[in-house]
């Protein structure tokens, strides 16, 4: 069983958490998605995680001692390249980071949010399968509505899919 955690705005939480439950999980493997706040950090710094998926930093960020713990055991980092934080303290990590939005440095960016949502790979992604992602478009199938009214919370939960060999990206 691998962990999953996000780090994101009270109100995302358990919408983000929901959503990768039902996507992620299969019969042949199980994910625990855990959401890490400033209430649960504490109890969950010996979690090894597989992956983390950073929305926002703005509850946990004074806690960098903790948030290096669990980064450096972790396989990959997913983050918001927009979010207005300081992760300086993991330029030293060797970490697999990608970070998604619509700064143009981004390895995963939208590329249309209008009539469909679009997502752009703009580097080589390489999986937890070990199978290479090259740069391509691909589409976002937006089921849930609520969830269509927050571009960064899409590329968030799609990185995640890519990363976890998910070919047809919808929720």
């Amino acid at each position: 069983m691998a962990f999953i955690g996000i780090i994101a705005d009270n109100k995302y939480e358990s919408g983000l958490k929901r959503i990768l439950e039902g996507r992620i999980n299969t019969p042949n493997k199980e994910h625990t998605i855990v959401v890490i706040n400033d209430r649960s950090i504490e109890n969950v710094k010996n979690i090894r995680f597989e992956t983390i998926l950073i929305m926002n930093l703005n509850k946990v960020e004074e806690k960098q001692e903790l948030l290096k713990e669990l980064f450096k055991n972790s396989k990959y980092l997913v983050i918001n390249a927009d979010m207005e934080s300081n992760l300086q303290f993991t330029e030293d990590m060797k970490l697999n980071v990608i970070t998604f939005g619509f700064n143009s440095k981004s390895t995963i960016t939208a590329s249309s949010v209008e009539e469909n949502f679009i997502i752009c790979i703009q580097r080589n992604i390489i999986d937890i399968n070990k199978k290479t992602l090259e740069p391509q478009e691909i589409e976002v199938k937006v089921i849930d509505k609520k969830l269509s009214n927050n571009s960064h919370n899409l590329m968030g939960i799609a990185s995640i899919l890519l990363i976890y060999g998910k070919k047809e990206i919808f929720f």
